[in-house]
């Protein structure tokens, strides 16, 4: 947990000193980010303005708080794996913990996935914890007539669904909910999807492969009413679906937006 100080005048001295705060002592205070973001420290090109990583994509301030361990460790076998939800899940919330010692009023994450840990986050703090868009299906779905169903675009649909669509029931998404997924990482535009992580990539070029992947979803399903995007790459590219489709979309951004909304007015 980090150490708070405040300075006091030693007039021996002639100058302010640190002193540390007691856990006890009533001193509450912030550097004025009430939103604080969990997020492993990997630096690709496609982190830059749009990206909810990059925190000049947003006009309020937001605290990054890098885990340098996110994942079990490499000898886990596979229980050890999913008992810790696919994470490193001590150190996930160790660093939120923390976030809300440093003053944050709500917590956001940079992958989607961490939903998984969604319960897990949310008791371990006194704050608000969004860990992923998945988190608003039911919100979405409940607003829409009772005929239509939620798309949703993912890196990998295996991924989303594995250990029996444990990330779904940490984020309260009840089975009855009708969903239909696409995976990049399963589409024909996997390596187009993935070449984000190359210097050289061509924003315009990944954009077009996510708008195919969508179109072609609702081309199959045309009763789906609304997307949620659940990775955090997609946001960089969510502009060019909003100008195609003629449906909400939900990405991580507006996530984080709402995640603001919340707890911006509070002191």
């Amino acid at each position: 947990m980090m150490i708070k100080f405040r300075q006091i005048w030693d007039a021996k001295k002639g100058h302010p000193i640190l002193k540390e705060i007691d856990k006890n002592e009533s001193w509450n205070f912030d550097f004025g980010e009430d939103i604080g973001m969990l997020l492993f420290g990997q630096w690709f090109p496609a982190i830059r303005y749009g990206h909810p990583c990059y925190v000049g994509t947003f006009n309020f301030p937001i605290r990054l708080k890098f885990i340098h361990n996110p994942l079990p460790p490499v000898e886990a076998n596979p229980d050890e794996i999913r008992k810790s939800k696919g994470w490193n899940l001590e150190e996930w919330i160790k660093s939120a913990q923390e976030l809300e010692n440093e003053g944050v009023k709500a917590i956001v994450t940079g992958c989607g996935i961490t939903g998984t840990m969604q319960k897990d986050l949310t008791q371990a703090v006194n704050i608000p914890v969004f860990t992923s868009t998945i988190q608003f299906i039911p919100q979405i779905y409940y607003s829409m007539k009772k005929d239509k169903k939620i798309g949703i675009l993912t890196v990998s649909s295996k991924l989303l669904t594995r250990w029996d669509n444990l990330l779904f029931r940490m984020c309260e998404v009840d089975p009855s909910i009708p969903v239909i997924i696409e995976g990049m990482t399963e589409s024909e535009y996997s390596n187009i999807w993935w070449s984000q992580l190359e210097k050289d990539y061509d924003p315009e070029k990944v954009g077009l492969s996510l708008l195919k992947v969508a179109e072609e979803m609702l081309n199959k399903n045309p009763d789906i009413g609304a997307i949620v995007c659940e990775c955090t790459e997609m946001p960089l590219y969510t502009g060019i679906i909003r100008e195609k489709i003629g449906i909400p979309i939900f990405d991580a951004n507006d996530m984080i937006e709402f995640a603001y909304q919340l707890v911006s007015n509070l002191k």
